[in-house]
């Protein structure tokens, strides 16, 4: 997992001195697609859900959706993990992924290539924790 995640943040140029914008366009640029994070204010139906990410590859945009109703470092933090998906080249496809505030490893449903994808894109959003705040327990701590 650390390899595939030290890949996804080498990927993009992850460095410190970032803001949150400047990993953004990191990534679009990485991956080749416009992005855009959305705060979805009506999230009834949403359960654990803290996050997902949309990915139209015919027109190279993508959309990540966050709780609005959320802490603001976490719903940058749920945005972060999903960008781990972003990056993460051995697991994403394109197709939905979810943030939860379940973790993976109370998830018996994922498979093993799921639960890793998972892990890694958690481990990319602490990365992403510790350039912006210097510590993952920053975001954490607004849970």
């Amino acid at each position: 997992m650390r390899a595939r995640t030290d890949r996804a943040v080498e990927r993009a140029g992850i460095t410190g001195g970032m803001d949150f914008a400047d990993i953004v366009r990191a990534v679009e640029k990485a991956v080749d697609i416009r992005l855009r994070v959305v705060e979805e204010t009506d999230t009834r139906g949403w359960g654990t859900l803290t996050g997902f990410l949309t990915v139209f590859a015919d027109r190279r945009e993508g959309s990540i959706h966050v709780r609005a109703s959320d802490p603001a470092l976490y719903r940058q933090f749920a945005a972060s993990h999903e960008l781990g998906h972003l990056l993460d080249d051995e697991h994403c496809s394109g197709a939905l992924h979810e943030r939860s505030s379940v973790s993976p490893h109370d998830d018996p449903t994922l498979t093993t290539p799921e639960f890793e994808a998972e892990l890694v894109a958690e481990h990319v959003a602490h990365v992403i924790a510790r350039v912006l705040y210097g510590t993952p327990r920053i975001a954490e701590s607004s849970w």
